[in-house]
């Protein structure tokens, strides 16, 4: 696989807006959820600025389409 050198790699780390559209969860669920253990742990960014490890997130999501499919 080849890529552009001008082509910016993807961050590692998600936002709340993007992850918001990811998920498809509300701002407010994402943070609970994130707060009690259900979802992966904020990275705090610069300032109040927050994220998740996209990965950490990607890998959620997959969880929750496996338990989908199991039920």
């Amino acid at each position: 696989m080849t890529t552009d050198k001008n082509t910016p790699l993807p961050s590692p780390f998600v936002l709340v807006p993007e992850t918001v559209t990811m998920t498809g969860c509300p701002r407010s669920t994402i943070l609970k959820y994130s707060k009690i253990g259900q979802f992966p742990k904020t990275i705090r960014l610069l300032g109040n600025r927050i994220a998740f490890v996209r990965a950490d997130v990607e890998q959620w999501i997959q969880e929750r389409i496996a338990a989908g499919e199991a039920a």
